[in-house]
């Protein structure tokens, strides 16, 4: 569902109040925070595809009640108390007794998860605060983004991975060449250093023209990115650095073919 339609949804206080999901300060009796609640109303959580997040809801004046937590786009009580009543086992409370912490832990993230869900403490009357999950999809980026890197044969190749949006370190970083996974190949000279949440980064020192072709990096929680390396040995194509060499006149032709029979040849001269 897309933020605009979600931020479209109508949902119905206790108090028989129509009020939109996007009016954020309304969502508690005239939009102050319970004075019950350690936690601010209207708090908003962002978390990527795939991540676990917890939802706050810490409780100053807790008493007999009881914490339960319900999801407000469909009213689906998830969980009270300390049990979960929701038949999906990615929900359930992380209670700190202590810090009367009753955050509703939700396992691999998805999509779908993004919305408004309740606190509610059975005080009497009832009181609630309103937690927002904001959903992002985190993705990898491989040195800047470009499609092709190109180095010299004996250079060091050095390829950057960053986790653009990521909310939590990946469990891990593959990194594949050609579709191989490389990250465990000493005896070939690579070595991965990993930066947690930040990335990864693939090192080749003495990088060959047999090295070249397309690498990847795979994280566990993002998007996987790829890069095509061309290692260019000494034999290969140069650019022209010295002009002072050339021999004058110089004659270069262009040939341009087409699919017809018919082909057409170009022809230009430079002049000393």
């Amino acid at each position: 569902m897309s933020d605009d339609a979600e931020h479209q949804n109508v949902i119905r206080h206790r108090n028989g109040r129509s009020l939109r999901t996007g009016d954020a300060n309304q969502l508690s009796p005239s939009g102050v925070q319970p004075a019950i609640f350690g936690t601010e109303n209207s708090s908003v959580v962002t978390a990527s595809i795939g991540s676990t997040t917890v939802l706050p809801c810490t409780v100053k004046k807790f008493g007999n009640g009881v914490v339960s937590w319900i999801r407000r786009k469909d009213f689906h009580l998830l969980t009270v108390g300390l049990v979960t009543y929701s038949s999906d086992d990615r929900f359930f409370v992380e209670h700190t007794r202590h810090l009367q912490n009753w955050g509703l832990k939700i396992k691999s993230v998805q999509q779908r998860d993004s919305g408004f869900y309740e606190c509610q403490v059975s005080s009497h009357p009832p009181t609630s605060i309103f937690i927002e999950l904001r959903i992002v999809e985190a993705s990898a980026e491989i040195s800047g983004g470009a499609a092709d890197l190109h180095l010299k044969s004996g250079s060091t190749l050095r390829l950057t991975c960053s986790l653009k949006k990521s909310t939590e370190p990946p469990v891990f970083v593959f990194w594949y060449h050609d579709g191989r996974m490389i990250n465990y190949d000493k005896e070939r000279g690579v070595r991965v250093q990993n930066a947690g949440r930040a990335g990864s980064a693939l090192i080749l020192e003495e990088a060959m023209p047999a090295d070249s072709g397309n690498y990847s990096c795979v994280p566990s929680n993002a998007r996987p990115a790829s890069i095509n390396v061309h290692v260019l040995d000494g034999n290969g194509p140069q650019l022209i650095s010295h002009p002072s060499t050339l021999h004058y006149p110089l004659r270069v032709s262009l040939f341009c073919a087409q699919e017809t029979p018919k082909s057409l040849r170009l022809q230009f001269h430079v002049v000393s």
